[in-house]
């Protein structure tokens, strides 16, 4: 009699964070109900069988589940429309990515990958006589001879001393391959196209057409076509 008058506390104190096993009264009502609903008799057997199959529920029953209000439709309907999506329309889940460089001591710009090729380490550059101040010269590259292009004079950017950190970079568009001479290589960068604001013209860069966009308020991506298309860098033979 103590025991059940602890259980009773216990109950009481708790409240709804227990649940009280129902006695068998209740679990045979339970079971008749669905049977009502059903179809299906229900049998008390004295030894459960796990392997019996569950009743089916009618469709009526499923159907009387699913919320009737307006709101929460319009709520499956939009999560059914967006699952119903291809993923080829799921473009946010896509990222492109950047090289990201310095030029000066604070300006950032980007290149985007599909224009890279490597990187390398400024060598011994051979300036070439009657050319623009912005081509520093060429390099033996694999046998090859590469131009270089200083981006600071060709934005007409203040010079600054060459550091250890400069860096040239590879760059290949319409069968024209060339280097550009930056002062410091931060890294990669992964991006989305709605990240991308539109391009302002910074320190040297007057011509918007060099230009794709700003990305995190702070760095500018080049626009290398437009770029290596310019026809001051084109040798008319």
């Amino acid at each position: 009699m103590a025991k059940r008058r602890v259980k009773q506390n216990q109950d009481t104190v708790l409240g709804d964070a227990i649940l009280a096993k129902p006695d068998f009264e209740q679990a045979l009502a339970f079971a008749e109900s669905l049977n009502q609903t059903t179809g299906v008799p229900f049998v008390p057997s004295a030894e459960p069988r796990l392997h019996d199959p569950l009743p089916a529920v009618s469709v009526q029953s499923a159907v009387a589940l699913m919320p009737q209000d307006a709101a929460s439709r319009r709520v499956l309907e939009a999560r059914a429309r967006a699952l119903a999506k291809p993923l080829s329309q799921q473009r946010h889940a896509l990222h492109d990515q950047y090289l990201r460089f310095r030029l000066g001591a604070v300006e950032r710009y980007g290149i985007p990958y599909a224009y890279l090729e490597e990187l390398l380490y400024v060598g011994n550059l051979a300036r070439v006589p009657c050319t623009p101040a912005f081509v520093s010269g060429v390099v033996n590259h694999r046998g090859e001879l590469l131009t270089i292009l200083d981006l600071k004079q060709f934005f007409r950017m203040p010079a600054v001393a060459m550091s250890d950190e400069a860096r040239i970079i590879v760059v290949k568009h319409d069968g024209m391959r060339t280097g550009l001479l930056v002062d410091g290589v931060d890294g990669n960068v992964a991006y989305q196209d709605t990240e991308v604001s539109p391009p302002l013209s910074s320190e040297g860069v007057s011509n918007m057409e060099y230009v794709l966009g700003i990305h995190d308020g702070s760095v500018t991506l080049l626009n290398l076509k437009a770029l290596l298309g310019d026809p001051a860098l084109r040798v008319h033979r």
